[in-house]
């Protein structure tokens, strides 16, 4: 009776086994500890990845000049830079430079500005020497084709003030450091140039009137003496922002 039994017991245990609906009693598995081992298992390669993301990124290195460089690395690099550098040593903005601020300057100004002008393109022309023993072709010397035209307006400019030499405004440096005598000096030479223009208007005015038996009327009427129409203008202006500045001192 007792073997039977036994028997009936084994055989419904061992039917369990083959059974898929059957419920075990194993060990429940600890979402904890599984993450905590899954995670020490991927230790290694997360601690890499992390410290291959943490790596600092580098941009492209920039070209490389060759020791001495090349007619191409000059044209292209080093030209322009010597460029930049004449034009900070000269002090200009070739972009916002007009045709009215070459016509501003005095002789004395134009002739200085075109010998230093000058001195910055055979300077170009040394260094190019320097390397390459020989001096720079045409196509060579295009990175300073700013300043080249630049050169050419001021000998241009000069050439037309020695055809046409008129009156010019007297030379003067205005900074913010000008003392009271400075500016006053500097308003007497302008009111003195003035009186000079405003001769010479009232004569051309009078000999139109004689000439054509009428008062100046047209634009083109001043044709001959636009110029010195223009330079009268602006020097009353001067005067006028140089006595302003008096006032506030």
């Amino acid at each position: 009776m007792e073997i039977d039994i036994l028997n009936e017991l084994l055989t419904e245990s061992v039917a369990k086994l083959f059974n898929p609906r059957a419920v075990y009693n194993f060990k429940k598995p600890n979402p904890v500890y599984d993450n905590y081992q899954k995670n020490s298992n991927n230790t290694s390669s997360t601690s890499i990845s992390s410290m291959q993301s943490d790596q600092p990124k580098f941009e492209q290195p920039q070209q490389k000049l060759s020791n001495p460089p090349t007619i191409e690395q000059w044209v292209n690099i080093i030209g322009p830079q010597k460029l930049q550098e004449s034009l900070n040593k000269l002090n200009i903005d070739l972009a916002k430079l007009t045709k009215r601020d070459l016509e501003m300057m005095s002789m004395d100004q134009l002739q200085n500005e075109k010998k230093r002008v000058k001195n910055e393109l055979k300077f170009y022309d040394a260094n190019f020497q320097s390397i390459f023993n020989r001096f720079p072709l045409r196509n060579e010397k295009e990175p300073m084709r700013p300043l080249y035209i630049y050169y050419k307006k001021l000998k241009q400019q000069i050439d037309k003030v020695i055809q046409n030499p008129g009156i010019q405004i007297p030379t003067y440096k205005q900074s913010t450091n000008n003392t009271q005598g400075e500016i006053q000096k500097r308003i007497e030479d302008l009111k003195k140039t003035r009186a000079e223009l405003r001769d010479k208007l009232n004569n051309f005015q009078n000999e139109f009137t004689t000439t054509h038996n009428r008062r100046i009327r047209f634009h083109k009427d001043i044709a001959p003496v636009e110029k010195e129409y223009k330079l009268y203008k602006e020097i009353k202006n001067e005067i006028q922002k140089l006595e302003n500045i008096l006032q506030k001192k």
